[in-house]
């Protein structure tokens, strides 16, 4: 049976949404799943019935849940039937505990979304741009500080050569998860660095070259790499 620790008073209602949305995203509770009546989930956390239920509304809101009445709240199916709020609070989510499906969701919308940007930059990229990319992937291999910092910094510097600040909003809208899964990446014994370096000195010369599909292709190779290294803690 699924338990609830006990929660602080700071910002109650947004905590109890986040441990509930935890549960739901990292496959502890799954759609279909009821949850205990509020009146046993409520003691368990140490938090009244009325914030309880504030954020159970805000989660039905968002398509994470579903109340039916006199029969309680069960776990709604997002994938399936997400509302227009389902997507803004997962990209505040910045835990790498997610699901196998949808860390391969992420990953896939991450790929379509650098492998077009990758292709446009070929034309669109800003020589400062490219200069600023090119300071980071020299730096990438003797970097001992901030390494997932830089990582990202390089990535969201693709998206905005692509020539589109929609992309580079839709990037940034999910720099908590990317970020956690950059550091979680970088920081695995086994991450080959050097190997990393390189793959990122390549797309700059792709993308010098004016070579679309290869620039396409270097950044998808590269994120896959990372995605297989991250995906084998689910087999």
């Amino acid at each position: 049976m699924v338990r609830f620790e006990r929660l602080g008073s700071s910002s109650l209602i947004d905590n109890i949404r986040a441990t509930l949305l935890g549960k739901i995203l990292s496959g502890e509770l799954r759609p279909g799943d009821w949850l205990p009546a509020e009146r046993d989930m409520s003691e368990q956390m140490g938090v009244s019935r009325s914030s309880l239920h504030h954020a159970v509304l805000q989660l039905e809101s968002q398509g994470f849940l579903r109340i039916e009445p006199r029969r309680g709240t069960v776990v709604a199916d997002y994938r399936k039937h997400p509302t227009p709020q389902s997507l803004s609070a997962l990209v505040g989510y910045g835990s790498i505990e997610i699901d196998e499906p949808l860390f391969h969701d992420l990953m896939d919308a991450r790929i379509w979304l650098e492998t077009g940007c990758a292709r446009r930059a070929c034309e669109n990229i800003y020589p400062e741009t490219f200069a600023e990319m090119e300071e980071i992937a020299n730096r990438i291999d003797t970097e001992t500080e901030n390494l997932p910092g830089i990582i990202y910094r390089f990535h969201y510097l693709l998206t905005q050569a692509s020539g589109n600040s929609v992309f580079s909003m839709m990037f940034r809208a999910f720099e908590p998860v990317i970020t956690t899964l950059i550091t979680r990446y970088y920081t695995m014994r086994d991450a080959d660095i050097t190997a990393e370096a390189a793959m990122h000195r390549e797309l700059l010369e792709h993308i010098r070259s004016k070579d679309p599909e290869s620039a396409a292709e270097c950044v998808e190779r590269m994120l896959r790499v990372g995605m297989d290294a991250l995906g084998r803690k689910y087999k």
